[in-house]
């Protein structure tokens, strides 16, 4: 059967693995396994009530390589508009995860 998977952090895992209302859990013949990604890729946990025997992850385009050997090179696979949205993104996840509580409330 083909199924998502959750997205999973150390915010989260303990919360999906406790609540047996989550899909992660099997019931009625259906369930979404947990992703964590670690330095070198990813782990998918079930519940051991069922097995993952594939799993496909796919890209719509693959990008071009950011590298610093030239920082001043122009990437051109995002259009201006959306580069600044990618840009803001990356800056608040980075402020979020260095654990800015300040910043938290305020976004939220």
């Amino acid at each position: 059967m083909d199924t998502c998977v959750f997205e999973c952090t150390q915010d989260s895992f303990m919360y999906r693995i406790n609540n047996s209302l989550t899909d992660f859990h099997y019931k009625y013949h259906r369930a979404r396994p947990l992703r964590i990604r670690f330095d070198n890729g990813c782990k998918l946990l079930t519940d051991k009530n069922y097995t993952v025997k594939s799993y496909t992850l796919g890209y719509l385009k693959k990008p071009t390589e950011l590298t610093l050997d030239n920082p001043r090179a122009e990437y051109t696979d995002f259009k201006d508009e959306i580069m600044y949205e990618i840009i803001k993104m990356a800056a608040q996840m980075y402020i979020e995860n260095q654990g800015d509580q300040r910043y938290r409330t305020i976004t939220d």
